[in-house]
């Protein structure tokens, strides 16, 4: 087999971990969003090789009020030479944010 013509792709920068957390906040969307009063939706963006969570409120929705309650950005390492350096830290802190909004969690 002649591996000339076959582009062999350069170790991800993106670890388990961020992959892990990026999981758990999407886990954390539905569960919130099931409760009824927040509408949650987390989502990796490959154009600007990101990830999204926008935070909307089920009453401000049903007025046609799309504007976003909570909305976080994090850019994620790997395609940006400066992007991601806390990375992991902003998706730890926005499922922390997250985690706020289920039922019998005191926020500090």
């Amino acid at each position: 087999m002649n591996n000339a013509n076959h582009h062999i792709p350069a170790p991800s920068l993106l670890t388990q971990a961020h992959r892990d957390a990026m999981a758990y906040i999407q886990d954390l969307a539905i569960t919130i969003s099931f409760q009824g009063i927040y509408c949650v939706s987390a989502e990796y963006t490959g154009v600007g090789h990101g990830f999204r969570v926008n935070v909307l409120l089920f009453s401000e929705l049903a007025k046609d009020n799309f504007k976003a309650h909570q909305s976080f950005t994090v850019y994620l390492p790997g395609l940006e030479r400066l992007a991601g350096h806390n990375a992991l830290e902003e998706l730890q802190a926005i499922a922390r944010d997250l985690e706020a909004l289920l039922p019998g969690v005191v926020a500090e």
